[in-house]
């Protein structure tokens, strides 16, 4: 199953500046992704120059280590890559 495509996680995320811009869709170049206890990932995302952070929300702390692993591998690459991840 792709993650896009998982019941549990919401895919694409919704983006955020820090500041009122947001930005939605799966554009941009994934430049991190942190674990946040207890089960959350925050992935940061560059576009046009910017950085816009999200979290996914994981079920369980578990999934959540499994899936940074799973995404870690793909930094600096499209984020729409990290949609068609197999998870």
């Amino acid at each position: 199953m792709r993650l896009k495509e998982h019941p549990k996680i919401q895919w694409p995320p919704s983006w955020s500046e820090g500041g009122e811009r947001s930005l939605s869709g799966e554009d941009g170049i994934l430049r991190e992704v942190d674990f946040i206890e207890p089960a959350k990932l925050l992935l940061s995302n560059e576009v046009d120059g910017k950085v816009y952070f999200a979290e996914i929300y994981c079920f369980n702390t578990a999934f959540a280590a499994r899936l940074r692993e799973k995404i870690k591998p793909i930094v600096g690459k499209p984020m729409r890559e990290v949609g068609e991840l197999d998870i």
